[in-house]
């Protein structure tokens, strides 16, 4: 068996049939089986799975995050190689027949990533080329180390032994956060051997519009999302990020510094982003604690004083006054978000 395809899911009836069928469909004459975790979904999905019969492997396990699903599927894998694609992306047919034969004709190379396409809810394509010219090349760890590198979950292929001998995913990173735990293991492996690049688009990852993507974060709450309990909960996702920067720090010292710090940055840019939706919905409590947690992590950033400032005033003298402001800063101040502030490689 030259690969295992491991695709973690958790409620994704929407999209998971046709990430699997991608995997299926795959023009690959090396052997690969499609391993596909099923972590606790509440929804359809296990039932979507079923239909696919012996063509999958089927693991089901409680809810435990990420982390622990790709390592689920990683364990029971029976590949040379691991290519992990997440259960609402898809592959283009020449995925596999693209990556898998560079790690073959190159024994230093641990690992190798593609180019990305990424698409709305609709299917319309956002970003054509998400590598951008200054990444597309196989990074030295420094580099690496020096800004987030799009070596993006479902666009990379690694050597089964590598991922085990770094530990796959940190499961200290659990289900409640919001990412970090891709971020760190692609470090690692860096670390252990070469990444090579292949610029071609391979994988076709599908972004969530932000309204819908800040609706699911917040629903299944029991109580109001402005009180100090909700954003306690809100807030415990970001741990992944914070979780994140500490490992880059301890395992890399002053090397994983800046990386480190971008991790932090990014969370006081989501807490931005979150905060300004909160406002273009009417909820000034929410977005006062989000804008007051982006400061804690950036209390440089001025323009989040302005923005706490602005959500502090009475609605009714906000309204007044929103006319006399241009329609930039009304909308720096209101809301909502501009395309891209939680982006991964803000």
């Amino acid at each position: 068996m030259k690969v295992s395809v491991v695709i973690p899911t958790y409620n994704d009836e929407g999209t998971i049939a046709a990430t699997v069928e991608s995997a299926l469909a795959q023009r690959f004459e090396g052997g690969f089986e499609v391993i596909v975790v099923n972590d606790g979904s509440t929804d359809g999905t296990r039932g979507i799975l079923a239909k696919f019969g012996d063509r999958i492997r089927l693991i089901d396990q409680e809810n435990a995050g990420v982390s622990a699903a790709r390592n689920a599927g990683i364990a029971a894998a029976a590949g040379e190689y691991i290519a992990l694609l997440d259960g609402d992306d898809t592959w283009s047919e020449e995925m596999l027949a693209k990556t898998a034969p560079v790690l073959d004709r190159n024994p230093a190379c641990v690992a190798v990533f593609s180019d990305v396409m990424e698409v709305d809810i609709a299917g319309m394509v956002v970003t054509p080329h998400y590598v951008g010219p200054g990444y597309a090349h196989s990074p030295t760890l420094d580099e690496m180390l020096g800004r987030p590198w799009p070596t993006m979950v479902g666009a990379i292929v690694i050597r089964r032994e590598t991922i085990l001998a770094i530990g796959g995913f940190s499961e200290e990173i659990g289900a409640e956060s919001w990412g970090g735990e891709d971020l760190f293991a692609f470090l690692l492996v860096r670390e252990r051997g070469e990444i090579r690049y292949v610029p071609e688009v391979l994988l076709r990852r599908r972004l969530r519009e932000f309204r819908a993507h800040y609706a699911n974060r917040l629903r299944s709450r029991s109580f109001g999302i402005d009180s100090a309990q909700a954003f306690i909960e809100f807030a415990r996702r970001f741990e992944g990020m914070i979780i994140f920067a500490r490992l880059t720090r301890e395992h890399f010292g002053a090397r994983g510094r800046k990386i480190a710090q971008w991790a932090i940055d990014k969370i006081a840019n989501e807490l931005i982003g979150v905060g300004m939706m909160a406002m273009h919905d009417g909820n000034r409590g929410f977005a006062r604690r989000c804008y007051r947690a982006s400061i804690s992590y950036r209390p440089l950033m001025l323009k989040t004083y302005f923005r706490l400032g602005w959500a502090m005033l009475p609605a009714k003298v906000a309204n007044r006054l929103s006319p006399m402001l241009s329609p930039g800063l009304r909308r720096s101040l209101s809301g909502p978000p501009f395309h891209g502030l939680s982006d991964h490689t803000q």
